[in-house]
């Protein structure tokens, strides 16, 4: 387990508590002329900030995603949204918390929201199964897509898992149904449909519910068909030990997918990443949802519908052949 700062954060986190102890001393001492070289090392401190994550690895990069000060989903909802609701249960099981969604209001306008949940302690996060949910968080998913189409509402939806569950209940209530229903549905669905990545999006929990009119990213989120330790255990039969190699060889990163074409957006993040401005983060998704909704909203639904499989159909490099 890392520790909750980074390696490559602590020069940078002391850097910043450095530049607040000759702050408070310039206050508190205004006759000195310290103050007026902060500005020069706040402009430096900058500079080697900058510098340190342009030298991150994709590894590196996975462990900003699970920064455990990242900004999760229910606070992205809470500022966001006006007047947010969540629903419960898929009507067939029970209610999964690792994966819920509601009604809300976004610019005065109605919207659905899905959002992972993973929880900021150890009690929270067995509540919510660490972030990773069972069939019937799918199915709930799934009933609230079908509510939004019938009452013309378009649905935002936050992605932050590392994986869907895997144990034996899980598979005997119908995983992979469970999320193969939730693509078919969210390739017909005939409101707008907007996905952002705000952290990990691993495998086909992510997938469930991220399979929309626009992709985006967050600067330090990764989105990969495994977390880079299974790939490992898969790769190299290990406990994990290749998962950086893993990592680079999966590409998971936003500017990666970008290039694949997998993404539409990349939102940047405060300098540092999101868990050091959470407001100005804020902001920018909230720019960002705005701008897409808006030509979202504008188109009639048959072209809606034939610009989302247009969209899918060009990833990936496949070809035909008589036999």
């Amino acid at each position: 387990m890392r520790s909750k700062n980074l390696d490559f954060e602590k020069p940078l986190i002391e850097l910043g508590q450095h530049i607040e102890q000759l702050k408070s001393f310039a206050e508190e001492n205004p006759e000195s002329s310290i103050a007026e070289n902060i500005k020069a090392l706040e402009a430096d401190a900058d500079r080697f900030t900058r510098h340190t994550l342009q030298k991150l690895t994709r590894w590196d990069k996975v462990w900003l995603a699970r920064h455990e000060e990242r900004p999760q989903t229910p606070i992205y909802i809470n500022a966001l949204f006006d007047d947010p609701i969540e629903l419960h249960g898929d009507k067939l099981f029970d209610d999964d918390q690792a994966l819920n969604g509601g009604l809300a209001w976004f610019d005065g306008n109605p919207i659905v929201y899905l959002a992972h949940q993973k929880g900021k302690n150890l009690k929270e996060r067995q509540a919510v199964n660490f972030g990773m949910p069972h069939p019937e968080g799918y199915r709930k998913a799934r009933r609230l897509m079908k509510f939004a189409e019938k009452f013309n509402r378009p649905i935002i939806s936050f992605v932050d898992t590392p994986a869907a569950h895997f144990d034996r209940g899980s598979e005997e209530r119908g995983q992979a149904m469970a999320i193969a229903e939730n693509l078919a549905e969210m390739a017909r669905l005939q409101v707008p449909m907007i996905v952002i990545l705000i952290g990990e999006g691993g495998s086909g929990g992510a997938l469930a519910i991220a399979m929309g009119d626009r992709v985006l990213m967050m600067e330090y989120a990764i989105y990969c068909v495994a977390p880079p330790e299974a790939c490992s255990s898969i790769v190299w039969k290990d406990d994990g030990t290749h998962a950086p190699q893993a990592a680079e060889a999966l590409k998971p990163t936003a500017v990666d997918l970008l290039e694949f074409g997998i993404i539409d957006g990349i939102i940047r993040e405060p300098l540092g990443g999101a868990h050091r401005d959470f407001p100005m983060a804020a902001k920018r998704v909230k720019s960002a949802i705005r701008k897409h909704l808006k030509e979202l909203m504008q188109l009639d639904r048959d072209v809606l519908l034939q610009q989302r499989s247009e969209r899918y159909r060009r990833i990936g490099i496949y070809g035909e052949e008589n036999l």
